[in-house]
């Protein structure tokens, strides 16, 4: 990152100062940097260990930040790569420390489809009658995260506000500088931020906004949850989103609130994130809705509780009619009000090609199978037997594992296929060990160029940016959501990914549909179609 702003760049925007009157050397009873007259702090993100096994000099770690910290008047340049980014939490705090606001970042502009702007209108629209959340549920891939911040802008502009929180999913290493691009192609000043203070935050890393008292340590004037269908369920993700977003407070008094998930859940019960609006919908306290499933369910929807959460009915376990009436009953409150509270729009380009394609295992591969599928029905008749739960869970989890290493060598000879057809593929997989790095190594071993983004890769965006690019032409990847890879992708520097067509494959089945859905769409989306098979 470049050094902050001289007279020639953009100016750091002024805040009342918080500047200490004279120079103390770090202690250890220090909790936040002294920064003397002429000065400022910078927080770095410096690796686990430091640089090159040591800390640098100057530069002092600060419990109460988490975070290393450097005062002077510039940042040496050793140090400039690891300096906080445009709208991240590290340059929040850097923010309030030095009593200004560092500049935006800088991407080439982009601009709304016709339709993209009619959803922005809608929103900004719902937001004017005094609305407090709306929901955005169009089909993965149509740009939701364009029509979020465009949407976002103009309603904190109108109500006075400046901060926006938005929450990703991971891997935050590439879901967080997505979003920021696409922050900084929609400002329109010199400073990156049209005067506004986005933070961008994992929403594993919700916790860091939250004082010792459990309190929210900013006020924010716009929440956007990306990925929506993570708050689903109880946690303490969604504790903090609730608090952050005072779900639970006065409608007059909370923040306006942008959900998006084109998979919002496998039945109503899970569309906890949205229990304020139904709530302010039916002119009820937000309290009144809190247990979500239990205000569906008090209504007449097809609901009971299993194991502490909500699910299907027995009676709507048997019909999937009842179950779509009841998701319909549910959605079209929203959908039918006036104003819309959520939208739906399809891809113009239609659902992903999807097909199975059976593996033909050799007589050896069988034998395998058949050995590992004995085990696993001994094993599951024991664990029924003994009513554990745990155990029949290790015993398939167990066959899932043994029968993924059989078919690897199936699914990289399917890519290897596809790409003497012309094709970038895609392998998604579920599991690490067994599954994703097995057909890396494949692959790799056939001096096919793979780009991994899997288990806690450091360097997840410059594997994304190698496939994207087409230097490697195959990625294996187990992340569902909110990563882009799609043929003819813009980057920030205005170049684009390679136009070859993706194929993909998922060499692992998954339980939830919402995860298949999400998966087909990180290449088919924006106009681009990938044809998808599942491997079995």
């Amino acid at each position: 990152m470049a050094t902050r702003p001289s007279r020639k760049s953009p100016t750091r925007r002024k805040r009342r100062s918080t500047r200490a009157t004279s120079a103390t050397k770090p202690s250890a009873a220090q909790t936040v940097p002294t920064i003397p007259p002429g000065q400022q702090v910078w927080l770095l993100e410096l690796p686990w260990g430091g640089l090159g096994g040591g800390t640098p000099a100057g530069v002092t770690y600060y419990k109460s930040l988490t975070a290393h910290a450097y005062v002077g008047t510039t940042l040496p340049d050793p140090l400039k790569p690891y300096a906080s980014k445009p709208y991240s939490y590290l340059r929040w705090l850097e923010d309030e420390l030095n009593g200004s606001e560092g500049p935006g970042a800088t991407a080439a502009p982009m601009t709304l489809r016709p339709e993209q702007s009619a959803d922005v209108d809608a929103i900004v629209a719902a937001a004017r009658r005094g609305f407090r959340q709306v929901h955005l549920a169009n089909d993965v891939g149509t740009g939701k995260t364009l029509v979020a911040v465009a949407a976002a802008k103009a309603i904190a502009t109108e109500r006075g506000g400046r901060t926006i929180l938005v929450t990703v999913d991971r891997p935050a290493r590439i879901t967080i500088p997505s979003w920021r691009r696409t922050i900084a192609a929609l400002t329109q000043d010199d400073r990156g931020d049209d005067d506004l203070r986005w933070i961008i935050m994992s929403s594993d890393s919700l916790g860091k906004l939250m004082a010792r008292n459990g309190r929210p340590r900013l006020k924010v004037d716009v929440a956007v949850i990306d990925e929506a269908h993570q708050f689903r369920h109880a946690s303490k993700r969604t504790s903090y989103m609730r608090r952050l977003t005072r779900m639970d407070g006065p409608h007059e008094k909370a923040p306006f609130v942008l959900s998006i998930t084109a998979t919002p859940g496998h039945h109503p019960g899970e569309w906890g994130y949205l229990s304020s609006l139904f709530a302010q919908v039916h002119g009820d306290p937000p309290t009144a809705w809190s247990d979500f499933g239990r205000a569906l369910a008090e209504r007449g929807a097809p609901l009971e509780t299993s194991y502490g959460k909500w699910t299907w009915s027995a009676e709507a376990k048997e019909s999937l009619p009842t179950q779509q009436a009841a998701i319909s009953d549910a959605r079209d409150m929203l959908l039918r009000h006036d104003p819309p509270l959520m939208l739906t729009r399809s891809a113009p380009w239609g659902p992903p090609p999807f097909d199975v394609d059976l593996v033909e295992l050799t007589p050896d591969q069988w034998r395998a199978y058949e050995l590992e599928w004995g085990d696993f029905q001994r094993e599951m008749q024991l664990a029924r037997t003994g009513n554990n739960v745990a155990r029949g869970l290790a015993a398939l989890a167990r066959l899932r594992q043994k029968a993924s290493m059989i078919r690897v060598e199936h699914t990289v000879a399917a890519a290897k296929a596809e790409l003497e057809r012309g094709y970038q593929v895609l392998i998604a997989t579920e599991m690490v060990s067994t599954a994703a790095h097995p057909v890396a190594e494949l692959l790799e071993a056939d001096r096919i160029p793979v780009a991994r983004i899997y288990g806690s890769n450091p360097q997840a965006e410059a594997e994304r940016m190698r496939f994207q690019r087409g230097e490697a032409p195959v990625v294996v990847f187990n992340t569902p959501t909110a990563i882009n890879l799609q043929a003819r992708e813009q980057f920030a520097d205005g170049s684009y990914a390679t136009d070859t067509p993706r194929r993909g494959f998922f060499h692992q089945a998954r339980y939830s549909g919402i995860l298949p859905e999400q998966t087909m769409g990180r290449a088919h989306r924006n106009h681009q179609v990938c044809a998808w098979s599942l491997l079995m």
